[in-house]
């Protein structure tokens, strides 16, 4: 079914590969119906060999037939819709324009980041379908690093930067991702720092994708109920005239690599004064455990001080503890 589609759009299985950036074997194992394929690895297969939105549905559905893991089939069923059609758009721009004022773009999210995030939003929610969630997320990133990939440009507020997803930790390794991918040549980020005030307040998340063959669409994202896809020009029009106003309040893309070098190393020394504080408190409880086994350590101290000095040694100061 896929290499018909292949074939159909005059397409070796080399050249897709290149195109995707996949190994060629998973090319193989995907269109003889031995590897697991995710809605992302079927929709951006597709998408490379020149399908529309009407014609990626059948391949979606028929992957979700397969229920024994046998064939073609849809490693995870609960991607819906909305994230189909995104996945799709997202696939296929030529330009991707976003904007986030809560937190770090899906695109740009490290594993430890979101599993954190989607945790958060529901704190029921089971671990593997949170696991479900984060593969797709990072199955997603890989649209960043074709060989002839889509430009991209993040509009990221300050805040969504200072808002800590998990711990220091995994913010200093998340702010490092997003300093490291804008070494990309088609990725740009700039910071709207909440300097600006209420020139920095641009309404909710969303994501302007333009294409080469039809009209732009946005992507209005909401973390709970999942993302909505708009193309009527009115709507696409209100949300394209806010990009200049955005580019007018960021920081350049400079001095928004700096920002956010600056604000991981923050981080960096957050998580070590964390370690630091958990093993002082180690430390502490092994002294109070030793005090109880050896019997009111505490009293015997200063009686041992006052016998060495009387037998000459001077008084024996205790040692100064590694953190205080």
């Amino acid at each position: 079914m896929l290499r018909q589609v292949r074939e159909n759009a005059g397409l070796t299985a080399t050249e897709v590969a290149r195109m995707l950036g996949w190994p060629l074997t998973t090319i193989s194992r995907m269109e003889n119906g031995r590897r697991t394929s995710t809605t992302t690895d079927v929709i951006q297969y597709v998408v490379m060999c020149g399908l529309k939105v009407p014609d990626v549905k059948p391949f979606v559905a028929f992957t979700r037939l397969a229920e024994r893991k046998q064939g073609y089939y849809l490693s995870d069923e609960r991607i819906g819709g909305s994230l189909q059609s995104l996945i799709f758009h997202e696939s296929s721009a030529t330009h991707v324009i976003g904007c986030e004022p809560q937190v770090i773009p899906g695109l740009l999210q490290t594993p430890d980041y979101a599993r954190a995030l989607v945790s958060a939003v529901d704190s029921d929610i089971a671990e593997d379908w949170v696991a479900g969630v984060v593969r797709t997320r990072m199955d997603r990133r890989r649209i960043l690093y074709l060989s002839n990939p889509a430009r991209f440009t993040f509009y990221i507020h300050e805040q969504a930067l200072r808002l800590r997803v998990g711990a220091d930790m995994i913010m200093h390794e998340q702010l490092l991702h997003i300093v490291l991918t804008t070494a990309l040549d088609n990725v740009t980020v700039r910071i709207v720092p909440s300097a600006a005030g209420e020139r920095s307040a641009f309404g909710g998340a969303f994501q302007l994708m333009e294409f080469h063959e039809h009209r732009t669409t946005v992507s209005v994202d909401n973390l709970r109920i999942g993302g909505l896809i708009l193309d009527d020009p009115d709507y696409v029009n209100s949300y394209r005239e806010l990009v200049p106003m955005l580019a007018e309040v960021a920081l350049d893309e400079g001095q928004s690599r700096e920002f956010a070098a600056e604000l991981a190393d923050t981080y960096d020394r957050g998580s070590q004064r964390g370690v630091a504080d958990v093993v002082a408190q180690e430390q502490l409880q092994r002294r109070r455990g030793n005090q109880l086994r050896g019997g009111g350590l505490e009293e015997e101290q200063p009686q041992r001080r006052i016998g060495n000095q009387l037998r000459g040694g001077g008084v024996v100061e205790p040692p100064t503890p590694i953190y205080e």
